[in-house]
């Protein structure tokens, strides 16, 4: 016999719980502890999901009491599993005790996607969609896709779009087909903008603020797409934008209009400027803890200036930067723009101070290897210290330089203690340990085979071997014409103090010098690195090294000579300012650097070396770069083969072919090169982006050098060329090549261009 319940068949929406307790409670039916003999499943429509999986999800069980709180969490359960769009509860007398029967209708399953309509590329909007074969979906899903789905045919500039669906059976029974409607409208492509009302300001500079812009038949990397909606919204701001910044206050677009032009369109732009306004007064109020001249100075709009929205936001972006850098951090400034009387304004700053407030706690997480002291000691602010808003700026770029962590976050709150500030740094880390193995291709060395193991995170005391933010590097090259060994560690704050302890050894067999003589060297080395600013430091280096040059039969005299077996030891001193933006790809900045050296032994020479690189940003993305290098080994009277300076080659001279970027007095009686004494060379390039590809830019350069005989002469030859080139920054590392031109030869040089080539690792 069915109880009472089973002839109201309780249905149940995500809702209705409340509704299924007061049944279960006052249904006499139910009302007694019955025991359930089975639970049982039936579907409502096609069997979408199976029922192992539904069952999974239903804790009433066989041999328990009926509980309307389990079964008002197993109906919960089942509409959170995403797959049931309904569900009915059931109980039938049964077997002494009673049957709960869960009849379920399960979720659309998506077995097709189909577009009528559509001039776009099937598969590209099928992704635009996010719709996954296979899986469930909804009204929610679908109506997503439709707007996924609009949002693209509109950025390829279908405006008037209209689109819809509908659901119904797929081929394959059980699963869903999705069809979507398209009435694509008419693509408006753009042949012209134009402006309407503009008497101060020109339509060229307005077209300039414009993202939507006619595509023209010679950029053949964009295609003549149609006119994106929501770019030309955005554009209707920015011409807004430039005109505030100009002085119109009152300035707006009223209009944007289209007109035909044969099978494109023109935008008309309307507008109205009203008036120019010029600043007649600038003030700052509610200041206590400076003074008005203090403040007046940091601000960039001035008395007498036509009023610019944009000097607003700067001179708010300043006020907060000095209060912040000063300890406030809760400083709060609101402009007030008031008349003054004609085409005049005043601009009063209200600002509301708060208190002075200092660093109370650092609290850091994330770091899951990483030891806090490793990050602590990079951070420019500590507990006590009067808070800057611009040290947790510069706290920020030193962790993210260590190349330990994906993301750091710094957020100043509020700490428990009034007029303090608490610091909390979130990080996220990444791998810091690498195995890279390849080959790369030079016109100096040829073809070479390399493997370098590297941890930058590593920690030679203590368990484990990660987290210390010590350096490990094990490299080796092997190829045609050389094979190198090399093994580093350095610690980068010795006794915790930020003082770089480095050492290693190495081993080098460089066959690619000469055709004449090969030289071998080996031994180890110690430096210390000690920064003095945030931009400049002083590197201290020795090294304990022994040369091996073995001579070919065939060479000349002078190059026999150069046979034999040197020990040395070499003390060195460095001085470097480096400003640049980037180590990878510098747009701005440069870097300077000053050396001596003295060698000590079987040879005994002093050196003296300057270098400098400038970059300058230019327009579009170029940049133009000048660098120079200076110098000169002196001592004894024969300065070893492998301690005299040569000019040719990737690195200097682009023209010349390596090493041989010499005069003819510096060469023996078989055209070898002997080298120099003094060595002068710098390099002027342009580099600009090639096809809008952020890693593919070209450049266009001109060598020059000198190569002397004699320590502190600069009388030697002067050599010089001109090229084009192109660089590709990759994972893999970067690629240049070069076509130089040299500009004066003799019957060593005959080349009418010189192919320069480097892949895959930086020659050194």
């Amino acid at each position: 016999m069915v109880s009472v319940i089973s002839k109201k068949s309780l249905i149940v929406r995500p809702v209705a719980g409340v509704l299924l307790l007061f049944l279960v409670l006052v249904v006499p039916g139910i009302s007694r502890a019955e025991i359930v003999k089975d639970v049982s499943l039936q579907y409502m429509g096609a069997e979408t999901v199976a029922r192992s999986v539904i069952m999974a999800q239903i804790r009433t069980s066989v041999g328990s009491e009926l509980d309307s709180a389990v079964v008002e969490e197993d109906i919960k359960t089942l509409y959170a599993s995403g797959h049931i769009d309904n569900v009915r509860v059931l109980t039938e007398a049964h077997d002494g005790g009673v049957r709960v029967i869960f009849l379920v209708q399960t979720r659309a399953t998506l077995g097709e996607v189909v577009f009528i309509g559509n001039s776009l590329n099937g598969s590209k909007l099928r992704r635009e969609t996010e719709l996954e074969i296979g899986k469930p979906f909804d009204d929610g899903s679908l109506e997503t896709a439709r707007q996924n789905l609009k949002d693209y045919y509109r950025k390829k500039g279908f405006s008037n779009i209209t689109l819809t669906y509908k659901v119904d059976g797929a081929e394959q029974p059980g699963f869903s087909r999705v069809s979507f409607i398209i009435n694509e409208g008419v693509l408006e492509k753009l042949n012209q903008v134009k402006f309407f009302g503009n008497e101060g300001i020109s339509d060229r500079e307005l077209a300039g603020q414009m993202h939507v812009k006619a595509s023209r038949v010679y950029n053949v990397f964009k295609k003549n797409r149609g006119i994106d909606s929501a770019i030309l919204e955005e554009d209707v701001a920015r011409v807004e934008a430039y005109y505030h910044d100009k002085g119109y206050i009152n300035a707006r677009v009223t209009d944007v209009q289209r007109e035909p032009a044969g099978d494109k369109v023109n935008l008309v732009v309307h507008v109205a400027e009203g008036e120019k306004y010029t600043v007649n007064k600038v003030t700052v109020t509610g200041i206590e803890a400076i003074s008005q001249d203090t403040v007046i100075p940091l601000l960039e709009t001035k008395s007498g200036e036509v009023y610019s929205a944009s000097g607003i936001k700067t001179d708010l972006k300043g006020l907060r930067k000095y209060y912040g850098n000063n300890g406030y951090s809760n400083v709060r400034i609101v402009p007030r723009i008031s008349d003054a009387g004609g085409t005049s304004v005043n601009i009063e700053y209200g600002v509301a101070e708060g208190v002075q407030t200092t660093v109370e706690l650092v609290n850091i997480s994330g770091n899951d290897k990483t030891l806090d002291k490793v990050i602590r000691r990079e951070l420019v602010l500590a507990p006590g210290d009067v808070f800057n808003q611009d040290y947790l700026e510069v706290s920020r770029n030193r962790l993210m330089g260590l190349g330990y962590f994906e993301t750091v976050d710094i957020t100043p709150t509020a700490a428990a203690t009034a007029h303090h500030t608490d610091i909390n740094i979130s990080l996220r880390e990444k791998s810091t340990g690498s195995v890279n193995f390849g080959a790369g291709f030079s016109s100096i060395d040829n073809l070479v085979g390399f493997v370098d193991v590297m941890q930058t995170n590593f920690r030679l005391f203590g368990k484990p071997k990660t987290g210390g933010g010590e350096k490990i590097r094990l490299g080796l090259k092997y190829g045609t014409r050389r094979k190198d060994f090399q093994l580093d560690y350095t610690q980068p704050w010795l006794f915790d103090q930020k003082l770089a302890l480095s050492n290693g050894v190495y081993y080098r067999d460089l066959l690619f010098l000469s055709d004449k003589y090969d030289q071998t060297v080996m031994g180890g080395y110690g430096a210390l690195r000690k920064p003095l600013g945030e931009h400049t430091s002083l590197a201290f280096k020795a090294s304990l090294e022994n040369y091996e040059i073995d001579v070919d039969d065939d060479a000349s005299d002078v190059l026999m000579e150069e046979e034999g077996d040197y020990s040395r030891a070499l003390l060195a001193l460095t001085y470097v300012w480096d400003t640049r933006d980037s180590q990878y790809l510098a747009r701005r900045g440069h870097r300077v650097s000053v050396g001596v050296d003295g060698s000590f032994g079987d040879v005994e020479t002093y050196g003296l070396q300057l270098s400098g690189t400038k970059y300058i940003q230019l327009p579009f993305d170029t940049v133009f770069t000048i660098s120079g290098q200076y110098r000169t080994v002196g001592g004894s009277d024969d300065i070893p083969i492998f301690e005299r300076e040569f000019l040719g080659g990737a690195t200097n001279l682009r023209g010349y072919e390596y090493r041989e970027g010499t005069g003819e007095s510096l060469r023996d009686d078989q055209g070898e090169p002997l080298g120099g004494q003094t060595a002068a060379s710098f390099t002027a390039e342009y580099s600009f982006p090639i096809a809008n590809f952020r890693k593919f830019r070209g450049h266009v350069f001109y060598d020059g050098g000198i190569l002397s005989e004699n320590a502190w002469d600069l009388g030697g030859d002067y050599l010089s060329d001109v090229g084009i080139g192109i660089d590709l920054y990759l994972p893999v590392g970067p690629i240049r090549l070069d076509l130089a031109w040299p500009l004066q030869k003799d019957e060593w040089v005959e080349d009418e261009v010189r192919f320069q080539f480097n892949m895959g690792y930086q020659f050194r």
